[in-house]
């Protein structure tokens, strides 16, 4: 019985993964779209742009390689997962601007807006139970986590010195980068025990000693 459960928790792991890649780029395909505001690394992604002239792209990968070192730092060394994210999630996006509806007037945008986060969210979950490589704000976060940081204040501090830096930096800010910093760390902060808990799948770098209710 011991050996299929390694093997069950295998195929959870990468159906999670792949799913949330697709929720994830979905989800950030719908902000987009909404035209209410983006998370804080994004804005600070357009305002290194803007500052060096650099493509919005190489200002994403030279940002996320430097929360990746500061996350190596901290003791959660980024796997190839990690690197897949970043790649898949991006043809993801793409695809979801293409498909995605543009919506007009301001209660629509907010109800996208809304519908959006809720899947960004779940897509973020998803790859981060499955252990195979996560984005680099949650490698940090989850390296937080394995100091003893709870999950939701680990969150709230890095949102909060991210959007510091991308006003500092002046990226787009809007309401949607507001509410992402309030409700991103609680929101995960729920979901990744309750989640971790329905599907029998532990949490990466979570002490198993710990009860899943301590590290929120």
């Amino acid at each position: 019985m011991n050996a299929g459960r390694p093997d069950r928790v295998r195929i959870i792991r990468t159906a999670i993964y792949l799913i949330g890649i697709a929720c994830t780029g979905m989800g950030i395909a719908g902000l987009l779209k909404a035209r209410l505001g983006t998370d804080p690394l994004d804005a600070i992604n357009a305002g290194v742009a803007t500052k060096t002239g650099l493509s919005v792209g190489a200002s994403s990968w030279i940002d996320a390689g430097l929360v990746l070192i500061l996350a190596w730092i901290l003791g959660r060394r980024p796997k190839i997962g990690t690197v897949l994210v970043a790649f898949l999630i991006g043809l993801v996006i793409n695809l979801g601007l293409v498909v995605l509806p543009a919506p007009h007037g301001y209660p629509l945008r907010a109800a996208m807006s809304a519908v959006s986060l809720a899947v960004l969210y779940l897509g973020v979950t998803g790859y981060v139970l499955s252990d195979l490589g996560a984005g680099c704000l949650e490698e940090l976060m989850l390296a937080m986590v394995a100091k003893g940081a709870k999950i939701h204040r680990a969150r709230w501090g890095i949102e909060a010195v991210l959007l510091a830096i991308a006003v500092a930096l002046r990226g787009p800010i809007n309401v949607v980068t507001v509410v992402f910093v309030a409700l991103t760390g609680p929101v995960l902060a729920w979901t990744i025990p309750h989640v971790a808990t329905w599907l029998r799948i532990p949490i990466p770098h979570h002490d198993p000693g710990v009860p899943l209710g301590d590290i929120r």
